[in-house]
């Protein structure tokens, strides 16, 4: 029950990272499918958020084997384990897609919350050229050791069975979880805009209008982007119109369930190539 993982590098196969998947377990089957991902090689490494909005959750719950399914701590998921253990939890979380969860019966929802809550809530992986960082939302301060000291501070607490409503688990499960400073940063300063509800459409044309400009930035505009103490960052959380690499951050929340998106999936080992 490790709340921060490292992982050795895969040897014989291919590692990939894919973004919120949010309950569509047939789409990312198909993309899998496409990449031929092959399960007695490779390995898929889900960055939060793989339940809610979607009409197959308990199926991604039951698919994470952490051998060769993998998953990290999404605020959906806090938002389902805070639901079972305390009432007052349960309106927020069935408010932002979490109605199947209560559908199921107390020991159905026991067996998942139990399963979830041994998950990381941050990840290392060991690859050919560097060490990748997987985390749902957020770095604070940029900088990756600041999140491993947030998890090494709550890390016997939550292994002992400690509620989302301790102090100290909310106050760790904030940045790493739920906030969205990088992004927002992502946002403003870089495409110009103020991060919020708007057109997909819209959003995509910006951002095409913009890819150019992010990689004619200056170092000094990109250094929030530029984590310390690790190679590279994934992260969800947020939605980005298409993958977005920044820096060494990597942004893979972009799908949203309309015809023709895909989500946002990633190898490992040719992004910390580039």
């Amino acid at each position: 029950m490790a709340i921060f993982w490292n992982i050795g590098q895969n040897l014989s196969g291919r590692d990939f990272v894919v973004g919120d998947v949010h309950g569509h377990w047939q789409q990312l089957q198909n993309q899998l499918a496409e990449l031929a991902f092959n399960p007695a090689c490779d390995r898929l490494f889900c960055l939060g958020d793989i339940v809610d909005r979607g009409p197959d959750s308990a199926a991604m719950v039951e698919m994470i084997d952490q051998k060769v399914y993998f998953s990290i701590l999404g605020n959906h998921e806090a938002m389902m384990i805070a639901g079972f253990e305390d009432p007052e939890a349960v309106a927020m979380h069935a408010a932002n897609g979490g109605e199947w969860f209560y559908r199921l019966s107390p020991a159905e929802q026991q067996t998942l919350v139990d399963k979830v809550r041994q998950w990381p809530w941050a990840a290392e992986i060991q690859a050919p050229r560097g060490t990748a960082g997987l985390v749902h939302a957020d770095v604070p301060d940029s900088d990756w050791n600041t999140v491993k000291q947030l998890l090494r501070d709550i890390g016997s607490a939550w292994a002992g069975g400690a509620p989302f409503s301790e102090s100290d688990i909310s106050a760790a499960a904030q940045p790493l979880l739920w906030n969205r400073g990088l992004i927002r940063q992502l946002y403003r300063d870089i495409v110009g805009l103020q991060i919020g509800k708007r057109d997909i459409a819209d959003l995509k044309r910006v951002f095409l209008e913009r890819e150019a400009r992010m990689e004619r930035l200056g170092q000094h505009s990109l250094s929030p982007f530029q984590v310390g103490g690790i190679d590279a960052v994934f992260m969800g959380h947020s939605y980005v119109p298409f993958a977005t690499n920044v820096g060494n951050c990597h942004f893979l929340d972009i799908y949203r369930g309309e015809p023709g998106e895909k989500l946002g999936i990633l190898c490992l080992n040719e992004a910390l190539a580039s």
